[in-house]
């Protein structure tokens, strides 16, 4: 069983007895009694995997009252191979009663103590406790009061509220079921799911109803209550598409003529439990839900992404504003309600002297921070010039210095744009008439403003310069190889700290950060005896990690050396080893256990990640080189064997495929005829093996291609371990969702071979996530070919502003999985950064360390403290997010 979840549900077992009572059911017959047993045998092995005991006990006790039941019908002896069949024999009667017993003690016990303890559950804490439920409680459990009121109804309310006759109920399944069994209700009526389109307003759709449903709907208004009713939905989760989700959000959102005198509601479990519940208050009791098909067609209903080619928003739709505020993309909704703008015309305008206290806090903030940035920048340039002048740029010290160069431009220019922001939206209040021309405070923030534009003007021009110095060095000098610094055994004296590891020995020797080796828990380990081959073959493999001794270095903060235009390979490294189930998988060895000679690289490549990563965690080295893991990785991609400076997109993207096939022993097993289209895809792709790198950071992408003319919609997918995504063109500064958006929008194709029309037809392709991977990583692409240059790349400057936490990503899943039990929301926790151009640049890390739950930057063998608000910038390149809780207590 899960972990336990806490009691909600009542404060004894007699609480819990008042739940277990079995309606009026002496004219229900055999076959409708025995499926409602099973369902409830069901949800009861499903809640015991939940940690849910109260559920497990009611839902139990009620099976077992319904067995009783059954035994006592007189039809039982004729049906009895029957029940046998669909409930089991005596043996598995037996196994359910001896689980029953042990929830029976431990509730018996837990409520002691709770009694004990003299805590008492006030009303509120009931109905947060009714919010935590399952979104698939029991059809036949009546809900405690407080559950009713957080839009969900029980039968049992229902049936009370239509012997009342206060209620009305709008039943969205097909017309074609509608006609098959309804309620036997007066004021219950059809509202056809196929008429449900998104994005249409109530008064679209009264307009489509007949004009006996027209009546029923206009009494809306006048109701005590109003239930939504389907065949089996329990509750609507948000940006579901289902038809009762879609006439929910029309209700609630888009009806702005009705004031409803109770929250809308819908029905538990639906007409199907209802109908189980209550037949005889049902035209015909003896129909059936449909079931979903689960072939490969692209035409069932898992597949059928968008009804209505209205529904999907256009590429051509989205405006990307060179604005620098936190907004979505301006999407064209002409013919959408405007009930929503209406009521935004109402906003009040902030007062214009918060406004100016605001901007000028802002700007002084800016001020501190540029000036400190200026005064580096000043240095670093001295320095790199003295070089240069010298003849040394190309020395081992030279690339240092531009390395430091380009990172000091970087945040200037960073800077630059928040000044830029600054001063147009200044400008914009003053167009709203918000801030007057006159307003002292506002003047001397635009003289400051100026003046910071003529000091960035200053430094792009020595950037520029530096850029001519260099591109001549580059012509007129043969190619240089860097020096690989020789080998410092661990008994070395380390040289004196810098004012960087002063910092990180500081930052270390915090109470917060005790420089103690973590606990394991040894328990699910192998024994030694099972792993002396390995512990062998391992003596005799000596690795060159020329390790660097430090001072309280803290567990994976060791840096990298650089080994030559190496800081791309060790950008990705330390994301990867700051990735804490992947670090935990190798420094425990459970990667050993998994790893597959039968492919390319014969497990070499994560045999040298993992032996990497230990090094880093290992808390004893200020650096360590990747000599074999560089040497590897070269002998399977030439690209990655000499000095020159490479893509760390290409490295990770590359490295990805190797660890997964390196790791590719983890067996599934297929279900006979029964997998959707994506999981069918799905494992193809992994050829029923899979791996503890695709388990963390493989997804899929569905491409959904849809006719124009006759809407036949194809679905094909694709796997993924990152996103790239596109920059908006003529953007300085975006934010992360657009891009999104973007990626996610739909594009027109022409002269699609659409297989209903049977000839070429202008169609819309549109990609959504099909399966979320736990860790989702997304490639910003800067690079580019430009035609005006040759068709050499290019980079995109663009300063993308990304959330550290609450990445939103429901709003690009496919139906499918937007439906799941899947995390929606991540967090970030790695960045890859990208400093320069193509000509020369460097590359760093900035990674959340879960042993201490802070930033630090990894800037190859040096790292040092980072502040979260100095994570965001326009390096990023490369962004790690996940929803998996972070692993303290691995090292």
């Amino acid at each position: 069983m899960a972990h336990l979840k806490k009691l909600y549900l009542g404060t004894s077992l007699d609480d819990l007895d008042k739940h277990t009572a079995i309606p009026e059911h002496r004219n229900v017959g055999m076959k409708t009694l025995l499926n409602t047993a099973n369902k409830l045998l069901e949800v009861a092995n499903e809640r015991m995997r939940d940690g849910d005991e109260e559920l497990v006990y009611i839902t139990y006790v009620k099976y077992f009252n319904m067995l009783s039941i059954i035994r006592k019908r007189p039809d039982y002896s004729k049906n009895k191979s029957e029940v046998h069949k669909i409930l089991g024999d005596n043996t598995d009667n037996r196994n359910a009663m001896d689980k029953l017993e042990i929830i029976y003690k431990s509730l018996s016990i837990r409520y002691k103590e709770l009694e004990t303890s003299k805590s008492r559950i006030s009303s509120s804490n009931l109905s947060t406790s009714a919010q935590s439920m399952s979104n698939d409680v029991i059809n036949s459990l009546s809900a405690p009061e407080a559950y009713t009121k957080l839009g969900i109804i029980s039968c049992e309310e229902l049936y009370k509220r239509m012997q009342q006759k206060s209620v009305l109920v709008m039943d969205c399944r097909s017309s074609a079921d509608y006609d098959a069994s309804h309620l036997n209700y007066y004021c219950s009526f059809n509202v056809p799911e196929e008429l449900i389109t998104p994005g249409m307003s109530a008064g679209r759709l009264q307009a489509r109803l007949s004009s006996k449903d027209k009546a029923s709907w206009a009494s809306r208004s006048v109701k005590e209550s109003v239930v939504l009713m389907d065949w089996s939905t329990t509750e609507v989760q948000d940006g579901s598409s289902t038809p009762i989700a879609v006439l929910l959000d029309i209700l609630q959102n888009w009806d702005p003529d009705v004031n409803y005198r109770a929250p809308l509601q819908i029905l538990e479990g639906g007409y199907e439990n209802f109908l189980i519940r209550y037949p005889t208050y049902c035209t015909n009791p003896s129909v059936s839900a449909p079931k979903i098909n689960n072939n490969n067609d692209n035409d069932a209903i898992d597949d059928i992404e968008y009804p209505s080619i209205n529904d999907i928003t256009m590429k051509e739709d989205i405006v990307i504003f060179d604005s620098k505020e936190n907004q979505r993309p301006s999407i064209n909704r002409a013919n959408k309600p405007t009930t929503l703008r209406t009521q935004q015309n109402h906003l009040k305008q902030p007062q214009s002297t918060q406004i100016i206290e605001e901007l000028r806090d802002q700007h002084e903030t800016l001020l501190q921070r540029a000036e400190e940035n200026d005064r580096l920048l000043e240095d670093a340039s001295k320095k790199w010039r003295r070089l240069h002048s010298a003849g040394a740029s190309q020395s081992s010290e030279g690339q240092e210095s531009l390395y430091n160069l380009l990172q000091l431009e970087s945040e200037s220019k960073d800077n630059r744009l928040e000044n830029y922001r600054i001063r147009d939206r200044i400008m914009k209040l003053k167009e709203d008439e918000v801030l007057q021309d006159d307003n002292e405070t506002t003047r001397q923030i635009e003289i400051k403003i100026a003046e910071r534009q003529r000091l960035d003007e200053k430094h792009e021009r020595d950037r520029l310069e530096r850029e001519r110095l260099l591109a001549i060095a580059r012509e007129t000098k043969p190619h240089y190889k860097p020096a690989v610094e020789p080998t410092i055994a661990p008994n070395d004296k380390s040289p004196p700290l810098s004012p960087i590891d002063e910092m990180q020995h500081r930052i270390l020797n915090d109470q917060s950060i005790i420089n103690s080796r973590p606990v394991y828990d040894r328990a699910t380990k192998p024994r030694n005896e099972s792993r002396a081959a390995v512990t062998e073959t391992e003596a005799s493999r000596i690795r060159d990690f020329s390790p660097v001794i430090g001072h309280n270095v803290g567990f994976g903060l060791t840096g990298l050396k650089n080994l030559g235009n190496t800081c791309y390979m060790n950008s990705i490294l330390q994301c990867l080893s700051n990735t804490s189930h992947l670090q935990d998988f190798c420094v425990s060895n459970e990667y050993k256990k998994h790893i597959s000679r039968q492919n390319k690289t014969n497990g070499q490549v994560i045999e040298e990640v993992a032996a990497l990563i230990k090094e880093l965690w290992n808390g004893q080295y200020k650096c360590v080189a990747s000599r074999d893991l560089r040497y590897i990785v070269g002998q399977y991609q030439k690209t990655f064997r000499g000095v020159d400076q490479q893509d760390s997109h290409e490295f990770l993207t590359i490295l990805m495929d190797w660890l997964h096939s390196d790791l590719q022993t983890i067996k599934v097993r297929r279900r006979a005829n029964s997998e959707l289209a994506w999981e069918k895809s799905w494992l193809e792709f992994t050829k029923s093996q899979e791996s503890m790198i695709l388990h963390l950071f493989y997804g899929q992408i569905k491409s959904t291609v849809k006719c124009v003319t006759c809407s036949k919609e194809s679905a094909t997918y694709e796997c993924f371990s990152n996103l790239s995504m596109e920059l908006p063109p003529n953007a300085n500064l975006c934010q992360l969702n657009q891009c999104m958006d973007l990626y996610f929008s739909g594009e027109k194709i022409y002269g699609w071979n659409c297989p209903k029309c049977n000839t070429k037809r202008d169609a819309i392709k549109k990609l959504d996530i099909s399966k979320l991977p736990p860790i989702l990583v997304v490639h910003l692409k800067r690079f580019y070919a430009d035609p005006s240059n040759s068709g050499g790349y290019v980079k995109k400057q663009n300063y993308v502003q990304f959330p550290l936490d609450n990445l939103e990503m429901k709003p690009y899943l496919a139906r499918v999985e937007s439906m799941s039990s899947t995390p929606k929301t991540f967090r970030l926790y790695a960045v890859s950064n990208h400093y320069g151009t193509m000509e020369g640049g460097h590359y760093t890390a900035f990674c959340k360390s879960a042993k201490y739950d802070r930033w630090f930057k990894f800037d190859d063998q040096v790292v040092s403290p980072l502040e979260s608000s100095n994570v965001v910038s326009s390096a990023a390149y490369i962004l790690f997010y996940t929803w998996l809780p972070p692993l303290k207590g691995t090292c």
